[in-house]
């Protein structure tokens, strides 16, 4: 369980934090009912599971780090510097709420209150509001004096405009590089053009090896629609946004843009880089429809290990190395068991040689019948679902322009944008193709 569950998260969750609840329609954080992702999760085909079984008993001998299976579960010590490298492209997304949206929480918090009120006879607790705003780092004196003279309500500290301002910006998720200025988070952390103009990028939000807290560089999202980028898809729960080419501080102008810094961690559309549990019944039903199998008889295979490197509850960066393996792989979707909590979200997911194989977005959530909440595995969305989606948003883009303008030449400037995202930023299977005719073609060395 990735959660704990506590009597009073399981009211967050159910009232907060869930589909359809208060906290989701204003686009904070959600988990996903069970129910709702059983319609949606297709499994993938027999012959996608057979590539990447077969795939794990080709034994390359270019790679540092093994993938194949039965091999021993050493790492090479490059295994450590290449997860730092992926980990410096991650940042913390807070929010720099306006008065405007301060009062449209102001409100919900209210409307929840008075569920409770009237289903529970309770009201919202410190605890609660602590939970909801991520006061995990807060020192213990800003929090007595935060709700001073509100034992009885806690739920008035924030109607204080002048208190709440000493909450920001307030933590709301994780993202990551994927160009020198593209970032990549969920579509429930950033839905919209409008939300982007209160949300910044703490790059560096960490501690060094003495636990001495380090000053993150901000950036700014860039959703000018000449300069900027924007795309989503709420299926999906992606959104991949350009961030200002500048830092925030007018003193760190000289360091460019946030890839030139930190790096970025390279969309692939390899849709092999990780792989499902795989038992003896699977595998005969594999071999019972005749696909060619080069698993050794009698074996199986666990689901293999993922790394993800998150801002749980807005704390400073962390990583999850251990005990975390894959449960299942859909056509667009991954579940696997690992540790994450709210702020999570948007955080990437990596197999064990620091290849980026899903965006995490939600925790899988098993309602029972009294209401109680299990947190059962954790889901993210495969990068090639995302990859794919991209392609289908070019061309859609380009067709519409092409409709609607048929006495020009030319193309759609976001078909345009995706495209030229895609061509620098993007492993490809059509690049990846080009490469092998590329290398097959090329004269033998003497």
């Amino acid at each position: 369980m990735s959660i704990t569950v506590t009597p009073s998260r399981q009211k967050l969750l159910y009232n907060w934090f869930l589909p359809g609840s208060i906290g989701e329609r204003l686009k904070l954080s959600a988990i996903p009912f069970a129910a709702k992702q059983d319609t949606a999760l297709a499994c993938i085909d027999d012959s996608d599971l057979v590539d990447i079984i077969n795939s794990r008993f080709d034994i390359n001998p270019l790679s540092r780090i093994s993938a194949v299976f039965g091999q021993p579960d050493f790492l090479p010590f490059s295994f450590l510097e290449l997860g730092v490298k992926r980990g410096a492209a991650v940042c913390r997304l807070v929010r720099e709420f306006s008065e405007e949206s301060r009062g449209k929480i102001v409100q919900a918090l209210e409307a929840l209150e008075n569920q409770l009120q009237t289903s529970e006879n309770s009201i919202l607790t410190k605890e609660d509001i602590e939970e909801i705003f991520s006061f995990s780092e807060r020192e213990s004196d800003f929090i007595k004096d935060f709700f001073l003279e509100t034992d009885k309500k806690p739920l008035d500290a924030l109607k204080d405009p002048e208190r709440f301002k000493k909450l920001l910006p307030i933590p709301i998720a994780t993202g990551f590089l994927v160009g020198s200025s593209y970032l990549l988070t969920n579509n429930h952390v950033l839905p919209d053009r409008e939300l982007c103009h209160e949300v910044i990028a703490q790059f560096g939000y960490d501690q060094d090896g003495l636990g001495r807290k380090i000053t993150p560089i901000e950036y700014k999202l860039d959703i000018n629609y000449e300069t900027g980028f924007f795309e989503t898809n709420e299926a999906l729960d992606y959104t991949i946004v350009k961030l200002q080419d500048r830092p925030k501080d007018r003193n760190l102008f000289t360091l460019g843009r946030a890839g030139d810094r930190f790096g970025w961690i390279t969309l692939d559309e390899n849709n092999k880089n990780i792989a499902p549990p795989v038992d003896t019944a699977r595998i005969k039903h594999l071999q019972d429809s005749n696909f060619p199998l080069k698993i050794p008889e009698g074996k199986s295979m666990q689901g293999e290990p993922v790394n993800i490197i998150q801002h749980p509850k807005g704390k400073r960066k962390q990583v999850i190395l251990s005990s975390n393996r894959v449960i299942e792989i859909y056509k667009e979707f991954i579940h696997y068991q690992a540790d994450a909590d709210f702020s999570s979200s948007g955080s990437p997911v990596f197999n064990q040689q620091w290849q980026l194989v899903a965006l995490h977005h939600a925790a899988v959530a098993n309602i029972k019948d009294d209401s109680t909440i299990e947190i059962v595995a954790e889901q993210g969305v495969r990068i090639c679902a995302i990859i794919k989606d991209l392609k289908l948003k070019q061309k859609q883009y380009q067709a519409e322009y092409t409709k609607d303008n048929l006495m020009k030449q030319g193309s759609d400037p976001r078909a345009e944008k995706i495209q030229t995202f895609i061509d620098i930023f993007i492993d490809t299977e059509e690049k990846e193709a080009e490469n092998k005719a590329t290398n097959q073609a090329a004269p033998p060395a003497y």
